[in-house]
């Protein structure tokens, strides 16, 4: 069998191949169409052959996947270093060149060996969104996981904000985290006050893993964000860039204007 259509590919769009393989977003019969939306349209016919052509010998996306990725590294071998920066999108019709937003998110949480620091304003679909990092809580008790989320007064609401604050713990355990080991989970104070001058929103979204990797997107914690809304962000492999993004979070966090919310 002939691999010249492989070698002829970027090694970033093997890649992303490879990742839309394991997390079984492409599987066999794999078509040009379906090609398209994830590299250059010059290729993708030649390496829907191939591919399917090693689907029809017997290969297992998961091999498949396996495959790409030793090209991948032939290519970044040849090639010499590449920027430390990915595009991450959601939405149709993905940009040339992107990786999957959902994706992206699933293999930070997988590969993470400390910590994670995860940051958004919505959760919604959690259980979804969620289910690799705390799969990973469950299994692994060394692994710390930290999040601050946007937990707002809705308008109109006259509650105090002890109730305010039980309602969305009971919701987040209840509703949106799916598995029992919980993480940490903080807010700002801020966004309980009525609105007016005093107000505020944790707008940012980024995923930190170890202190080395960093997602900083538009995307929130839901199915829609990671999947179907137009979204943008980037990947940055560069341990000084997430160390300043999670210990900018940290600080927030030690100077307590983020507080821990209570789970249990």
């Amino acid at each position: 069998m002939k691999f010249d259509a492989l070698a002829a590919v970027d090694g970033k769009d093997l890649v992303r191949l490879a990742e839309l393989l394991e997390a079984g977003l492409l599987a066999p019969p794999i078509s040009a169409l379906s090609l398209r939306d994830h590299m250059g349209v010059a290729h993708a016919a030649s390496v829907a052959e191939c591919l399917a052509n090693l689907s029809t010998d017997g290969m297992a996306p998961v091999h498949i996947a396996v495959m790409l990725r030793a090209f991948a590294a032939g290519a970044h071998a040849a090639g010499g270093p590449s920027l430390p920066v990915d595009l991450v999108v959601s939405g149709p019709n993905a940009t040339v060149g992107a990786r999957d937003t959902g994706v992206v998110i699933r293999q930070l949480f997988a590969r993470a060996r400390e910590r994670v620091l995860a940051v958004g304003f919505a959760v919604r679909q959690g259980k979804a969104v969620f289910k690799t990092l705390a799969g990973r809580l469950d299994h692994d008790e060394s692994l710390q996981a930290t999040l601050c989320i946007d937990v707002r007064r809705q308008h109109g609401d006259t509650s105090i904000n002890r109730d305010i604050l039980l309602r969305f713990a009971n919701e987040f355990v209840r509703n949106e985290w799916p598995g029992s080991r919980l993480p940490r989970v903080y807010y700002d104070p801020r966004s309980l006050d009525p609105a007016g001058r005093t107000a505020s929103s944790m707008h940012a979204k980024c995923v930190v893993i170890d202190g080395r990797e960093a997602l900083v997107t538009s995307a929130n914690f839901t199915e829609a964000a990671q999947a179907r809304n137009i979204e943008l962000g980037l990947l940055v492999n560069s341990q000084p860039v997430a160390r300043k993004i999670e210990e900018h979070f940290l600080s927030l966090i030690a100077n307590e204007n983020l507080v821990r919310l209570t789970l249990s």
